[in-house]
């Protein structure tokens, strides 16, 4: 009961910051969308964006907020699983949590950028340029581009927190860097496998999330051996 108590006050806690953030964000919500908007305004000729439902622009304002709130509480929510795994913790393993945040973030961060400013922009030229031979004009509705947008964001995000779960694996004891070179080949099974859970279902999208996995999966490898380095 104690655990089930502290697990409660744990996810009361993830939730309020959630709805906290998301609050904020729907302030910003307009500037958020055009952010989102930008890329697709830049090809030549722009994808042309329409509203085709009466509430469309409320469910879309609605999703970049609460997506919005839910990366800017990150750190809050690595906390709290922090604090409910803490007593079950060595000191030494206590130590690393304030990096372990902040890098957190940062990865997310970094995967989300790299999905915005490098993989979208060739994703929509390419889809783009396969319509071009059919005179067809690219008019899309923005709920569907909203959420094309921020589902390859949210997946690339998540993706590059996988050397902040190898780390905290190796230092656990739980992964080596000598099984994950042995199991790359089946390593690369699965990341094309997860490319095409994680991306629409097209073979362009798929590969360009295919390729950062198996970067980031390398440099997950070099993360664990500095690990073990460290711990010996």
């Amino acid at each position: 009961m104690d655990h089930l108590t502290e697990l409660r006050k744990r996810l009361f806690y993830s939730i309020l910051a959630i709805v906290v953030t998301g609050v904020g964000c729907f302030i910003f919500a307009k500037e958020m969308i055009d952010f989102l908007i930008h890329p697709a305004l830049l090809l030549n000729p722009p994808i042309h964006l329409q509203v085709l439902k009466v509430q469309g622009m409320f469910i879309v304002q609605v999703l970049v907020a609460f997506v919005g709130g839910l990366i800017l509480s990150i750190p809050v929510l690595v906390y709290q699983i922090w604090a409910f795994v803490k007593p079950g913790l060595y000191r030494k393993e206590r130590k690393w949590v304030g990096l372990l945040i902040v890098i957190t973030f940062f990865c997310f961060i970094a995967g989300a950028a790299m999905a915005y400013y490098l993989m979208l922009p060739l994703a929509l030229r390419f889809f783009m340029n396969i319509s071009q031979p059919y005179s067809v004009s690219p008019i899309i509705a923005i709920d569907y581009y909203i959420r094309f947008v921020l589902m390859l964001m949210l997946s690339v995000g998540v993706v590059f927190e996988l050397p902040v779960l190898s780390f905290v694996l190796a230092k656990m004891g739980v992964l080596h860097a000598a099984f994950m070179k042995k199991s790359r080949k089946y390593a690369l099974i699965f990341i094309f496998i997860l490319a095409a859970i994680l991306t629409p279902p097209d073979p362009f999208t798929q590969l360009m999330m295919a390729v950062p996995l198996i970067i980031v999966y390398e440099i997950s490898i070099t993360i664990v051996r500095l690990s073990e380095k460290s711990s010996t």
